[in-house]
C-alpha cells in the first residue's frame, strides 16, 4: 500500500502530510507521558520486526500478494500512540534508505499506514475485547483478528479515496478514478486483511502465552538481572534473535511471491492501466534479489529501524523529563 512519487495530486499529497504531522504531534506528546527507559528498547525491537515483516508477502491469487501492515499489532502491544511513532520510523527508513513508498507521498502512506492502521486496529480491539469470553484465549485470538483485518480494510478504504479524489480534482492526470480504485483496493486488501488478521492474532497469541510482559503498559517493568546472564535471560534479546531467525527461514517466500506477484496498490495500478513514475530519490539500499542479499538487507533495515526508534524515543522522553 505504499503510494510512489507521481501518483497523487499535489492538494492530495500536501492535505495528507498536514494530517499527519498534526497527528504525529499529538502522539508525541501523548506518548512522552508514557514512556520508561527499560520499555524503549521493546518497542524499538517491535517496530523494527514490523519492517522486517513487511518484506514477507503471502498470496492471495491472481498474481497479487499482501504483506503485514503491521499497525494493529504494534497499537495491541505497545499502545496507539507509540505505534504511530514506531511505524512512521518504519515507513521513514523504507522511503530513505529502500525506496519503498515515495517521498513526496510519504504524509499520505504515513497518514494511511502510521496512523490510520494503528487508530482502527487499537479502536476496533478496545469496543470488540470485553465481548470476548474472559479466560480464553481463542476469543482474544479472534478479537486481535478482526481488529487487524479492520486496520488493513480502514487505511485501504482512505487509500482507495485519495487515489480517486486525486483522479476527479486533476481531471484525470494524477490518482485513478474511482470507479477503478474503489473496488479494486477493497477487494483486494479485503483478502489481503485476512492474512494480516491470521499472522496478528498468531503473534499477539503466542506473546500472551509466553511472554504477558511484553505488552507495554504504563507500570514499571520489574528490575532486570545483572551480569551475563541478563544478555541471555532478557525479554529484548530473545525477541530480537526470535524475529531475525524466523525472518531468515521465512525469507524465501519473499523470492516466491514478492518479486513476482503486485501488492494491492500495484494491482490497481495495474488494472488502471497506469504506470509508476520515476522516484524522485535514489535509494542507498534495495531488499536484495539473492536470498543473502535480501537477508543482509532485512537485518540491516531491522538494525536501522531499531536505533532510529530508539534513539526518537529517547529524545521524547528526555524532553518530558526535563518537563
Amino acid at each position: 500500500m505504499h503510494i510512489p512519487d507521481g501518483l497523487m495530486d499535489p492538494v492530495v499529497v500536501l492535505i495528507g502530510l498536514i494530517e499527519f504531522l498534526a497527528f504525529i504531534s499529538i502522539a508525541v506528546l501523548v506518548s512522552s507521558k508514557k514512556l520508561h527507559d527499560k520499555n524503549l528498547p521493546r518497542v524499538a525491537v517491535l517496530s523494527a520486526g514490523i519492517f522486517v515483516a513487511q518484506m514477507l508477502n503471502f498470496p492471495i491469487g491472481g498474481g497479487t500478494t499482501g504483506h503485514l501492515i503491521g499497525g494493529a499489532l504494534l497499537a495491541i502491544l505497545a499502545g496507539p500512540a507509540l505505534a504511530i511513532v514506531g511505524m512512521t520510523v518504519v515507513l521513514i527508513i523504507q522511503a530513505l534508505m529502500f525506496g519503498d513508498g515515495g517521498i513526496t507521498s510519504f504524509g499520505l502512506n504515513a497518514l494511511n499506514m502510521a496512523v490510520i492502521a494503528p487508530l482502527t486496529g487499537w479502536g476496533v480491539y478496545i469496543l470488540l475485547r470485553p465481548l470476548a469470553p474472559k479466560g480464553r484465549k481463542t476469543g482474544e485470538g479472534v478479537v486481535v483478528a478482526a481488529a487487524a483485518w479492520a486496520s488493513v480494510f480502514v487505511a485501504a478504504s482512505a487509500c482507495a479515496a485519495e487515489l480517486a479524489v486525486s483522479y476527479a480534482i486533476s481531471g484525470g492526470d494524477y490518482g485513478i478514478a474511482a470507479a477503478v480504485s474503489v473496488p479494486a483496493m477493497l477487494g483486494y486488501n479485503a483478502i489481503i486483511g485476512i492474512g494480516e488478521g491470521m499472522i496478528t492474532a498468531g503473534v499477539v497469541w503466542y506473546l500472551l502465552a509466553v511472554s504477558a510482559e511484553t505488552f507495554v503498559t504504563s507500570k514499571e517493568p520489574p528490575t532486570a538481572k545483572r551480569g551475563y546472564r541478563a544478555v541471555f535471560v532478557n525479554r529484548t534479546v530473545q525477541a530480537t534473535l526470535a524475529v531475525l531467525v524466523v525472518f531468515s527461514l521465512a525469507l524465501p517466500l519473499y523470492f516466491l511471491y514478492s518479486i513476482q506477484g503486485e501488492d494491492g496498490l500495484e494491482k490497481t495500478m495495474t488494472d488502471a492501466d497506469v504506470d509508476e513514475k520515476d522516484a524522485i530519490l535514489d535509494s542507498p539500499l534495495d531488499y536484495g534479489d539473492t536470498y543473502f542479499a535480501a537477508l543482509f538487507a532485512g537485518i540491516s533495515g531491522f538494525v536501522i529501524v531499531a536505533l532510529v526508534s530508539l534513539g526518537m524515543l529517547r529524545i521524547i522522553g528526555s524532553e518530558t523529563r526535563r518537563d
